[in-house]
This record gives structure tokens, sequence and C-alpha cells, in this order.
């Protein structure tokens, strides 16, 4: 015997304006839709996470941080960074990138036309020689606690 999963009730969620909200507002059993107080309105919506956080999702993919080299920027190990491969790095971005045969996450400086890597910790200037190239502009984070 298989077992189907249908992952579409799960992938979102409701959303209640917060001046609507009620300390007697409660969840049905099921854990579903919260439902109001009878006799009350309220009108909720539903609400997809992702297409909330993902621009392009064919070109997004996501990356668990296992280092704190951009801490200082609130990108911290254990959180998941929102990668987009399609967007144009520019100036000041927070990229991952392939560099001398590992990946990492940095701050991309570009100044008088030539790209550096910066962190918490260093700053690099790239060489033509390097083993060095963007897998994508990191487009939000979701922090974990």
């Amino acid at each position: 015997m298989t077992n189907t999963f249908v992952f579409e009730a799960f992938q979102t969620a409701p959303v209640v304006a917060l001046s609507d909200m009620t300390p007697y507002m409660q969840l049905n059993e099921s854990g579903g839709q919260p439902f109001p107080i009878p006799g009350e309105e309220y009108t909720f919506m539903r609400f997809d996470l992702s297409r909330a956080l993902i621009r392009n999702p064919a070109h997004t993919f996501f990356v668990l941080l296992t280092e704190n080299g951009l801490s200082g920027d609130g990108y911290s190990a254990g959180d998941i960074a929102i990668v987009d491969r399609q967007a144009s790095p520019r100036n000041n971005d927070i990229i991952i990138a392939y560099l001398e045969g590992a990946f990492t996450i940095r701050r991309l400086k570009i100044k008088d036309g030539k790209p550096s890597l910066q962190s918490d910790e260093e700053w690099v200037e790239l060489e033509p020689d390097m083993d060095f190239s963007i897998w994508g502009v990191v487009r939000d984070v979701i922090r974990r606690s």
C-alpha cells in the first residue's frame, strides 16, 4: 500500500489583519482555518509564503547557511538563504559564490570595475586566475531560532 500525501493543503496559511484579531478567535479541532465567534464577520485570506518570497521560481533555490561569515549583516549559521540565480549581481549584493573549491556567502563589492568579496573578517580581491563563480543573489533569509 502506497501513501499519497497532498501538500497543497499545507502550502497556505490563513492571514487575518492585526486590527481584526480578538482574544476569542479559535482554531477548529482539525487545526485548520480559524473561525470567528458566531455573529462576527471576519475576512480571511490565504497566504502562500513561497509566493511572497520567491520572485523567479524556476531560478530560485534555498541554502542552509553553515558559516557566520556575514553575521554582522544578519546572515548566521542555521539561517536559510533564498537565492535567485536569474538576478544580475550588483555592487553590495549578498551572493552565494564558488571560490577556490568551496561555496561561501559574501557581499560583492565592485570598485573601479574590479570585483571583491567581503565578509565580517576578510576582504578578498578577485584575480582573473582564481576559481570563482557567482551562483546567485540572496534575495531574502529565513532566520531560524
